[in-house]
């Protein structure tokens, strides 16, 4: 944008404007985010892309379960301690790199038995995890109870967090670091098998992606019963648990509905080891992207149609989650996204509400124009002075405005009655069916345009008047209430009475041909006074003509014979003498030139002056020009000062008359330059091929003649009150010369001294 352009302070304040309500909803949907009222939807959108891929097991973890075919073959719950003792010498046996006993051993059994579940536990040197948890006392919630293995089978054996903890929907969807435990911390199981001090100790999301199908499962009978492969245990780390569901360790779990504790233990661990501990992204990332699309996308959502902002939203929400997806499937990362759909979606849904406001008023605008063009219709139909008469393709009649009743001599109600043809005897069914064939939309055409027609009025008399019609296609809606199954047309026809247009018509034709009489005495007259000035001006011409032929003859004698006189040629004149005799010769010459002059002017005017044209170098015909002119100067004590003349000026020209303009332009600045004064020349390259200019430092040309100056007869000032003489035909002479050349002639001048004359010539 330029940022010289004034700014549009309307245009800005209503961009502002428009952005504000999605400002607003931003604002919302970030305190509801805030103070977690998103969560839910949140896990439901985490639960969704669970469902949209899927991740195999590490295959470390091998599942051995307190099943229902266990607990039917053994016959007998609970179990005593010697058979816990029996499976894990049999799974230590087989290799087991780690075994997690998930059961309760905080109490007594027989001491038999019990002796024989520790003497297990220390022969697996260390290999054992026992668990521990917490729970709340039912009679005093506020305070926990602590529940551990017993310290024979402890001793020797690793002990672990087994607690999970369910969010408000009551499904487990995050795990514990760490457990704090008795003003301490204490590893969770997951943690524990791990065997890595975790760098922060907030809760993870379990990964429901892992396919729990790929965890290797057998039964805790088989393992006593020795009906297995030991290199399914070798190297694994073994979870015994109960995954009967009579016994009651089931957790709600969303996307698969509920797994045994064991199992969820068994998802904690694997998310751990195999890089897919979930973590929530920052909350400062969902406040920055709500709050830009709040200021981008939402205005122009509402600038959309419907149709269209509801494709981009839904673009953009599909957009959003398959990149959330995509994010979550490659890492451990869970983006927030509920508030951005959120946004999104009331964004929409307020460009929706804008639309409904928009279009409510755009309907009450309509109906207001409808109501308002009733009106005004009415009152113009009303009021016309021509006759209005609308009627059916028919002909019968549906409404005439008062002009047409009081035309036809009937009452509105009983001409709503009468077919159109009662009183027009017109036939517009050619018109008609061309139109019919035609039409292609609601377009109104006129059929009928200012045609005479012979009104019959009621009581039988008949009136001159001038019709037009015009059809109005009354085109099927598109509207499903729509009951029509043809298009219809309405006609319009316009009567205008022209029993006075005529009677005027009248008294303009009989004015009209007085008229015509007295312009054509008036031409005759006016030819007679052109033709008797046109031949006192040929007379004139011819006076001049002869006049100066006759003149020129004696005038050449008369100045050859003072010049010999003024020179001595023929003997010494005494001074005066020869004073007056310089005189006469100086006058002779004025004379003559004064004589060449006019009968130039005349044969430039009768067009009888016929150019010489060759190809000159104006140049050089510039500097016979000052030549010719220097001794001129002279006298007027001026100097003439050539300056800028182009080298190669060529153009077509008369040699001779072109010296004649020169001389003209030289002659007039020498003349009206001052005393000790110069005169400028130069030659240049102009628009339209070379200019010559001439200028002096005088006075300007008088204010009253500049518009004149080329006229015959016109002088310049003379200020100086010295003798500059000629007639005032140079100028006009030397624009006749220029214009017969195919240039052009002007001047500059300013408002005190100094002017400047130029001419153009083109280019050959």
């Amino acid at each position: 944008m330029d940022l010289f352009q004034p700014v549009n302070t309307l245009a800005l304040r209503t961009r502002k404007r428009s952005r504000l309500p999605h400002l607003l909803i931003s604002i919302c949907v970030a305190l509801l985010y805030s103070f977690g009222v998103l969560n839910g939807l949140e896990h439901k959108l985490m639960d969704l892309r669970f469902n949209s891929y899927a991740h195999t097991t590490t295959t470390d973890s091998v599942l051995v379960g307190i099943d229902s075919k266990s607990l039917r073959e053994l016959n007998k719950w609970p179990w005593r301690r010697s058979l816990h003792a029996d499976l894990l010498r049999k799974l230590t046996a087989s290799g087991a790199r780690r075994i997690v006993l998930d059961i309760d051993l905080s109490s007594s059994s027989t001491p038999l038995d019990d002796s024989d579940l520790a003497a297990a536990i220390r022969d697996a040197d260390g290999k054992i995890v026992l668990p521990v948890f917490k729970q709340r006392i039912m009679r005093d919630k506020k305070s926990l109870s602590y529940t551990e293995p017993l310290a024979i089978f402890a001793q020797h054996a690793q002990t672990a967090s087994v607690n999970i903890q369910a969010e408000a929907d009551s499904l487990v969807r995050r795990y514990n670091r760490v457990e704090p435990w008795n003003g301490g911390l204490v590893p969770a199981l997951a943690t524990q098998l791990l065997g890595l001090l975790p760098d922060y100790f907030d809760p993870f999301y379990l990964d429901y992606s892992l396919r729990q199908e790929t965890i290797p499962y057998l039964s805790y009978v088989d393992i006593l019963n020795g009906q297995y492969n030991e290199g399914e245990i070798k190297g694994r780390t073994v979870f015994v648990g109960a995954t009967a569901v009579e016994l009651g360790d089931m957790l709600p779990v969303p996307v698969l509905g509920s797994l045994p504790g064991s199992l969820v233990q068994i998802l904690a661990y694997e998310s751990l080891k195999a890089g897919r501990a979930i973590e929530r992204t920052s909350p400062l990332w969902s406040l920055i992207s709500i709050f830009l699309l709040s200021v981008f996308l939402g205005p122009r959502i509402s600038a959309w149609s419907w149709r269209r902002g509801f494709c981009v939203t839904l673009g953009a929400i599909g957009l959003v989650y398959a990149a959330a997806t995509a994010l979550q499937a490659a890492a451990p990362l869970s983006a927030d996204i509920s508030p951005l759909l959120l946004v999104l979606t009331l964004s929409y849904v307020w460009s929706l509400i804008q639309q409904i406001d928009i279009q409510s008023l755009g309907l009450f605008r309509q109906h207001m124009a409808a109501v308002h063009n009733r009106a005004l219709m009415s009152s113009v139909v009303s009021e016309s002075f021509d006759g209005i008469i609308i009627t059916k393709s028919s002909g019968e009649i549906r409404f005439a405005n008062p002009a047409a009743c009081s035309l036809l001599g009937v009452d509105m109600d009983e001409l709503t009655t009468n077919n159109i043809s009662r009183f027009l005897q017109v036939d517009i069914t050619e018109e008609t069916e061309s139109f019919e064939n035609s039409m292609t939309g609601s377009q109104a055409q006129v059929l009928v345009k200012s045609a005479p027609v012979e009104v019959r009025t009621a009581g039988g008399s008949r009136i001159p008047a001038e019709y037009s019609v015009t059809v109005v296609p009354l085109v099927l809606g598109q509207s499903p209430f729509e009951v029509r199954t043809d298009n219809r047309s309405a006609y319009i026809y316009t009567l205008h009475d022209i029993r006075e247009i005529q009677k005027v018509a009248t008294l303009l034709r009989e004015a009209h041909d007085q008229l015509e009489i007295k312009v054509k005495q008036r031409t005759i007259q006016l030819e007679q006074a052109r033709d008797e000035a046109e031949a006192a001006n040929r007379l004139k011409s011819q006076l001049l003509t002869t006049m100066s032929h006759e003149l020129r003859t004696p005038l050449t004698s008369i100045i050859g014979s003072l010049r010999l006189v003024k020179e001595g040629v023929i003997g010494t004149v005494a001074g005066d003498a020869r004073d007056l005799v310089g005189v006469a010769w100086k006058n002779s010459v004025q004379l003559a030139k004064l004589v060449n002059d006019i009968i130039d002017t005349e044969r430039f005017e009768a067009q009888e002056q016929k150019l010489q044209l060759e190809r000159l170098n104006l140049a050089v015909l510039v500097g016979d020009g000052i030549d010719l002119n220097n001794g001129f100067a002279k006298e007027y004590q001026v100097t003439i000062v050539a300056d800028g003349i182009v080298a190669d000026a060529y153009v077509l020209g008369d040699r001779d008359r072109l010296l004649q303009v020169l001389a003209n332009l030289l002659s007039n600045a020498i003349k009206f330059s001052p005393v000790d004064g110069a005169v400028g020349v130069t030659l240049k390259r102009s628009e339209l091929g070379f200019r010559v200019a001439v200028s002096n430092a005088g006075e300007a040309i008088p204010l009253e003649i500049r518009g004149t100056i080329f006229d015959k007869f016109v002088r310049g000032n003379n200020t100086d009150n010295r003798n500059v003489g000629g007639a005032g035909l140079g100028l006009a002479i030397s624009q006749a010369i220029i214009v017969e050349h195919g240039g052009q002639i002007d001047f500059t001048t300013s408002d005190e001294k100094g002017t400047t004359f130029f001419f153009d010539l083109p280019k050959p």
